[in-house]
């Protein structure tokens, strides 16, 4: 396993209670899609997770207590937390992603608009 692979199962691991779509859990994957969209980030989140004080616990706690409703603001504050640098914009949802069965597909010609016929 590679330290981003291990950051994220600790991550799980540490998160295994929260239930699924809860604001715990949210954060708990907002943390899983910057570690992975930031592999760098992965080592550092690894380590402090191991700190008492910097568990998923912790960090959740931190987030819900600050009452974050955008999502910027809460990944700005989970990274703020693990002191790691902060993307410009949201990474892409890894679960989603993974779990996700791909959106059908239509030609292109279905919905083809001739401008001529306007005139």
């Amino acid at each position: 396993m590679n330290i981003l692979e291990n950051a994220v199962e600790c991550i799980k691991t540490q998160g295994k209670n929260y239930k699924k779509y809860s604001n715990e859990w949210n954060v708990m994957q907002q943390l899983i899609d910057i570690i992975t969209a930031q592999p760098e980030s992965a080592e550092i989140v690894l380590q402090d997770l191991k700190i008492k004080e910097m568990q998923l616990n912790a960090l959740v706690a931190s987030v819900i207590n600050q009452r974050l409703a955008d999502p910027y603001k809460v990944m700005t504050a989970i990274c703020e937390f693990y002191a790691i640098p902060t993307p410009d914009e949201l990474p892409p949802e890894v679960w989603r992603t993974n779990n996700a069965s791909p959106a059908p597909t239509t030609p292109a010609t279905e919905n083809f608009i001739n401008l001529m016929d306007l005139l």
